[in-house]
């Protein structure tokens, strides 16, 4: 049986890089992106002809590549049935485990869950400090780009009530999932992106092999595949903005300072973490 590697996360917390690794380190298995983004289901552009094929006659549509939001729309309106379809085709190619990442707002709350007790799966929750999420995602969204471009140089404002209508947000969502993923009975795992992926490659990937234990065993791999790039060069947000000073005294006064550097609370068997 395939088993399902499935990370949740929220958008600039290093999925993408979590998911290279993964790509990279774990033998017999098949690594997505964000299969049920709006766009276009992302990984399906790497995977090959014979994969796409199997695909097709696995799931009984057309698996056009160049109609990307049609696509999209087929595995957002029925995601159980299209990851039993790439199930299928990942255990006749002879792979272990699918992997794919969920974001916000991409799926409700009911089809996640179905995923969670249809399939045999294990959940991995990445998250990172609210505030310096919610800048290098104001960021890209004003550049229109996700990866591989420098932000540092742009320095937008922030408003207070921007900030917190997005923390609030994933706060819920994490709180959400977590608790369903545990009442599923699943394995939970959780990687903070400061302190195990924002890293030098080699030192990241050791963490992922670590948290990944009685999952699967990742091995290591030539860690030059992994670009040594970062796209925001500023480690403090608030110098990376351009009104920081007001948003530190505003998050100050507010009381709100240490909920803005923390990271969202993840539920596991140990409790909250």
């Amino acid at each position: 049986m395939v088993h399902h590697i499935i990370l949740l996360s929220s958008g600039r917390s290093g999925t993408h890089l979590h998911q290279t690794m993964m790509r990279n380190g774990l033998e017999k298995a098949v690594v997505l992106g964000e299969l049920f983004n709006p766009s276009f289901p992302f990984g399906l552009e790497a995977q090959t002809p014979d994969f796409i094929a199997m695909l097709e006659e696995e799931s009984g549509i057309e698996v056009d590549l160049d109609k990307a939001r049609a696509l999209a729309n087929f595995f957002r309106d029925d995601p159980v049935f299209m990851l039993s379809a790439l199930a299928r085709v990942c255990d006749r190619l002879g792979h272990d485990y699918l992997c794919y990442s969920i974001l916000p707002k991409q799926l409700a709350g009911r089809p996640i869950e179905d995923i969670l007790f249809r399939f045999d799966c294990s959940c991995t929750f990445l998250t990172r400090q609210r505030f310096a999420r919610y800048v290098s995602l104001v960021k890209a969204r004003r550049l229109g780009a996700w990866k591989w471009v420098d932000t540092t140089s742009l320095k937008p404002e922030i408003t207070m009530e921007g900030f917190l209508e997005d923390a609030r947000s994933t706060d819920d969502w994490f709180q959400f999932l977590s608790e369903r993923a545990l009442t599923a009975g699943l394995d939970v795992r959780h990687l903070s992106y400061g302190a195990d992926l924002n890293q030098l490659a080699r030192t990241a990937f050791y963490s992922l092999q670590r948290k990944y234990e009685g999952i699967c065993e990742l091995s290591a791999f030539d860690f030059s595949l992994i670009p040594d790039f970062k796209q925001e060069r500023e480690a403090d947000p608030f110098r990376s903005i351009g009104n920081g000073e007001h948003m530190r005294d505003a998050l100050h006064q507010a009381s709100l300072l240490d909920y803005a550097f923390a990271e969202p609370a993840v539920f596991s068997a140990d409790g909250y973490v």
